[in-house]
């Protein structure tokens, strides 16, 4: 009986030690508040347990259209809407528990904001841990309708958008926006493995990322795929890497991109990739003027030929000089229909008429001052002339009598 309660206390003892080996590290982020209303101000913390740790390295990205960072504890920083954050143990020791307090935000409109944190962790003996990724939702808004609404909208089982996408070093190209799915990015050839953290809409879809590690000299192809909550759906966003020890003949930018007798809708920009153009229903064809940054980086233009009515889509293609490096640029677009040239006819007459209905109003108020100027004048002017001939009359007047005198 002593041998199996002895067996059993082992037995107990075993399970204690294995939970405790194997337990996950976890990392959390925790709000003071966790609805906020526009202009109010939040408190940020970091928790990270189960883990043995004596460095760190923390980067905390949020949506800087939703959020602006005011400040944090001592040891961090914020550049280019990245938070750093670093700590090291006093004592050089392993630490179980750490909580990191203090990083402070402010909301800017109502919605739904992100917050990611992702982070290189060191033990005592220089070994790197693994902690994964921690991302926290925020809702700004106390109107309790619309932040449902916008909730439901981003958190809908079949969503597959991403609300955040960041790389561990800069130059990512285009601007991450969650309906562009193509991204380009250029990097020395030391890199051998690139840092992502992609954060879905709805934090139960499943987001799995290939193609980041051993990156090979050349063209590398990213893909981060996004898998719905109810499985019925998957999205796609692609990173195209070129590791290089040449970054200048990797230059595939375009330096101009314009539309005769047109405009681009955004303003040209050789990092945004997409653009909006509506021409006449008469114009059947546009030509496209596409120059890239480098001399000897080749342009192909498709698509410019017959516009159809309706949408069109315009693709412009650069290799750059070695020959490998590819950026495409997109310009959508839009021919009118009869019907839609005619209302469109219609707007541009009734603001041809605005337009000149204000400008004879302006020409009418800066007549009319110098009439109200006159007529305000024209009393004082009477006035002045009675008082002179009054004066006259009198001096005459005296005149004679001195005479008679």
């Amino acid at each position: 009986m002593k041998k199996f309660i002895t067996f059993f206390i082992l037995f107990i003892l075993i399970l204690i030690i294995c939970n405790m080996s194997f337990a996950k590290a976890n990392m959390q982020i925790i709000s003071d508040k966790s609805v906020i209303e526009k202009d109010e101000e939040i408190n940020i913390s970091i928790n990270i347990d189960n883990t043995e740790i004596a460095a760190l390295t923390l980067e905390i990205y949020s949506d800087n259209t939703k959020l602006e960072y005011i400040s944090g504890p001592e040891n961090s920083n914020n550049a280019s809407n990245r938070i750093l954050y670093t700590w090291i143990s006093e004592k050089g020791e392993n630490v179980e528990k750490l909580s990191i307090e203090n990083f402070k935000f402010k909301a800017l409109e109502n919605g739904i904001a992100n917050i990611a944190v992702i982070g290189e962790f060191y033990n005592s003996n220089g070994d790197k841990v693994n902690i994964d990724t921690s991302s926290l939702e925020l809702k700004i808004g106390r109107d309790e309708n619309k932040a449902v609404e916008i909730s439901t909208q981003n958190i809908t089982p079949d969503n597959t958008n991403l609300s955040i996408l960041r790389l561990n070093h800069e130059g990512i190209s285009p601007e991450f926006n969650k309906d562009i799915k193509e991204y380009y990015f250029v990097t020395n050839d030391k890199i051998e493995k690139l840092d992502i953290t992609a954060v879905p809409e709805n934090p139960d879809a499943t987001v799995t990322i290939t193609g980041n590690n051993n990156l090979k000299i050349g063209e590398n192809v990213i893909e981060i795929k996004v898998e719905s909550q109810d499985r019925t759906k998957t999205s796609s966003y692609k990173i195209n890497l070129t590791k290089t020890s040449n970054l200048e003949t990797a230059n595939a930018n375009l330096e101009t991109l314009a539309v005769r007798e047109a405009s681009l809708e955004p303003e040209f920009d050789n990092n945004i990739t997409q653009y909006k153009l509506e021409i006449p229903n008469e114009v059947d064809k546009i030509d496209v003027l596409a120059i890239p940054q480098r001399e000897n980086a080749k342009v192909r233009v498709s698509g410019s030929g017959e516009m159809q009515i309706g949408n069109n889509k315009i693709e412009i293609d650069v290799t750059a000089e070695n020959g490998t490096t590819h950026k495409k640029y997109e310009i959508l677009v839009h021919r009118r229909n009869a019907e839609e040239e005619q209302k469109n006819k219609e707007e541009e007459k009734v603001q041809a008429e605005r337009l000149t209905a204000i400008l004879q109003e302006e020409q009418s108020s800066e007549t009319s001052i110098p009439n109200s100027k006159t007529k305000n004048i024209a009393p004082l002017i009477f006035l002045i002339t009675i008082a002179i001939s009054v004066i006259i009359a009198i001096y005459f007047k005296k005149k004679i009598k001195n005479n008679k005198k």
